[in-house]
């Protein structure tokens, strides 16, 4: 394969600016002859008309509705195929490329007879220096299965070589055409959010190799789509600690909860034994009501670190927040009032201040990222149909 074989597909929806910039970084860079095309996916914001007016020779292939990412790359893979693509390379549409980005990604394929994909490595586009994704792992015995490895990470910290993965991420991934034809294209049910993890673990069984290719840079802004289409209530995300760049949160994003989860289960069904599975619903028993509770407290953030514990929220809540219980008594009365507190003011504090707090928060929309959890996790076992319009993907 060389580059002149490749079609790049950029896929986008209602992201009118952050294409155009996609594709005039796409302009600078060294494509060495590969055709780029863009996927528009109905999108109502002027998008078809902005991007033909300023790229002219520009192949732009409009869609009626939104398809989801599966969907709507599955369109721009079958035109690359149909027309004899060596390669197809899926692109997301808020990213700019380095200029010497795809000839690592050919170079990947072609060092191995087995290969099936490779991927760049995702810079952050405000940290340049500073990866967004290398590549991930899939554990499906785990709550959280599909787990980003390299994320806030400097690439000299063991991201600096190509290696063979489990699961390349579709932000920027090169597929070898002969691999698409033998796997498969992607599982339109997830629609967005796995349906490359799904792809790969299908590859993977199919005998191919998968590559993360660290000399191919692209530089990604990160949710741009899903995250635009509700607004974060103020106060919901607390900080962390600014000095540790791998403690920030995650950008607020209901939609990418839901379909996060609801896709995680559909991995879960597809590909699990029967002690995974067991081991998946374990996990999410125990871990819920402490997501709540760090929800509750505003520490979402420490949850994610794997520092928030059910003892923690116990003391910060039930005994921390009363002076006569978080200081040291002095002398026999002291011990007794203190003795005494420890029974009454926690039962108070489960009776009154809890109920009244989650109400609080409830009202600050502290909980609709967990609201929409566990719409997804409810949709994904009883194998309902995604709700595209009540999302607002539709």
């Amino acid at each position: 394969m060389t580059p002149a074989d490749v079609t790049i597909v950029v896929l986008n929806w209602n992201r009118r600016q952050e294409t155009i910039a996609c594709i005039e970084s796409l302009e600078r860079a060294d494509l060495q002859g590969a055709k780029v095309m863009v996927v528009d996916n109905g999108s109502r914001d002027g998008s078809v008309e902005a991007l033909r007016a300023r790229f002219p020779s520009l192949r732009v292939v409009a869609l009626p509705e939104n398809q989801g990412f599966a969907g709507g790359n599955n369109v721009g893979m079958r035109i690359a195929l149909d027309e004899g693509a060596g390669g197809v390379l899926l692109l997301n549409n808020d990213t700019e490329v380095a200029p010497d980005f795809l000839p690592p990604l050919v170079q990947a394929l072609n060092d191995s007879p087995i290969s099936g994909a490779v991927s760049s490595a995702i810079f952050r586009m405000d940290r340049r220096d500073m990866l967004d994704v290398a590549y991930c792992e899939v554990h499906l015995n785990q709550r959280h299965a599909v787990q980003l490895q390299g994320v806030n990470a400097l690439p000299g910290l063991g991201y600096d070589k190509r290696r063979e993965v489990q699961v390349v991420p579709g932000c920027s991934v090169l597929f070898k055409s002969e691999a698409l034809r033998t796997v498969g294209l992607f599982d339109e049910a997830y629609f967005a959010y796995h349906e490359d993890v799904d792809w790969c673990l299908r590859a993977r069984d199919a005998g191919y190799q998968l590559f993360f290719e660290p000399f191919s840079r692209v530089f990604h802004l990160g949710s741009g789509t899903t995250g635009a289409l509700r607004r974060r209530p103020d106060g919901v995300v607390k900080a962390i600690d600014p000095t540790d760049p791998n403690a920030e949160p995650l950008p607020w994003n209901p939609v990418r909860t839901y379909l996060g989860i609801r896709n995680t289960v559909r991995l879960v069904r597809a590909y699990a034994n029967r002690g995974q599975k067991a081991a998946f619903a374990r996990a999410c028993i125990r871990e819920l009501p402490l997501e709540f509770s760090a929800l509750l407290m505003n520490e979402a953030g420490l949850m994610r670190l794997g520092l928030w514990s059910y003892e923690r929220f116990a003391r910060e809540y039930f005994v921390d927040r009363h002076p006569i219980l978080r200081e040291r008594p002095d002398g026999t009365l002291a011990t007794l009032r203190r003795g005494l507190g420890f029974v009454v003011l926690p039962l108070a504090d489960a009776l009154w201040c809890l109920p009244r707090d989650v109400v609080r928060a409830w009202r600050r929309g502290r909980f609709i990222e967990f609201r929409e959890y566990l719409r997804g996790l409810r949709d994904g076992v009883l194998g309902r149909r995604l709700p595209l319009r009540r999302l607002g993907l539709r």
